[in-house]
């Protein structure tokens, strides 16, 4: 079994030119397993937590760090994802050995995170009340975007077998369900993993789109959309 893989660092999707650290860059300092103190002045990455690597490589992004920010400082500081970055560079420091991952993958992995991340952001900066129907929106469409350029996806997920919820999700609900899949995105290293958190982003996709239909025909059953006259009654077009 070939081992698990650390990816490149990411480019945030507000950022159209970002410098990337590719792995290759990091061990050839590090080492393979990020086993010495790069240019003989780093902390060892394999004896930190991936909790401080998060931090370390925050604090580069910031300006701040050892000896060797200024060579950091340019891996880090252009819209690297910290939280993705910091999940391969444990994952590799703890796996013996290296291998690149294929461009395939790196492609499907990139594109998760910045489109989760850029999710989140906007999800935390939405108003409950008034951009609830917006963030559906973006949902929708970035899974559609998944999809279309997933193939393992189209076989895994059967959107006829999509259920809404038992209760209407509100903003938080659905902020907890994207960081969540965010976090499985960062945390795989192969393609079952990763086909496995785009299918749950999917199935969130699916259920907000049913839950929205069941709205729609709920409503439409009260009372013509339109009643004044020559209104036509739509209830017998309506699936029972």
């Amino acid at each position: 079994m070939n081992k698990k893989i650390a990816l490149i660092a990411f480019m945030t999707i507000t950022m159209p030119t970002t410098l990337m650290a590719d792995m290759d860059r990091c061990v050839s300092c590090h080492g393979v397993d990020f086993e010495v103190k790069a240019l003989g002045s780093s902390k060892i990455v394999k004896d930190m937590s991936e909790k401080e690597i998060k931090a370390a490589i925050d604090g580069y992004k910031r300006g701040e760090g050892g000896p060797l920010k200024a060579i950091m400082i340019e891996e880090v500081n252009l819209g690297v994802d910290t939280d993705a970055m910091a999940a391969d560079v444990y994952s590799e420091s703890h796996t013996a050995g290296f291998e690149e991952p294929n461009d395939e993958f790196i492609f499907q992995k990139r594109l998760s995170v910045r489109t989760l991340h850029k999710l989140k952001m906007n999800i935390k900066k939405a108003d409950p009340k008034k951009d609830l129907s917006k963030i559906i929106s973006q949902i929708k469409s970035a899974a559609f975007t998944m999809v279309s350029y997933d193939n393992l996806l189209k076989v895994k997920v059967d959107f006829k077998t999509l259920k809404g919820n038992e209760t209407a999700l509100n903003m938080n609900d659905i902020l907890t369900k994207v960081t969540n899949v965010k976090v499985c995105v960062d945390h795989s290293f192969s393609e079952d993993e990763i086909v496995k958190c785009r299918t749950d982003f999917i199935n969130l996709a699916g259920s907000l789109t049913y839950d929205e239909a069941k709205k729609m025909k709920a409503k439409a059953k009260k009372a013509p959309i339109y009643t004044g006259e020559g209104a036509v009654n739509i209830e017998k077009y309506l699936k029972k």
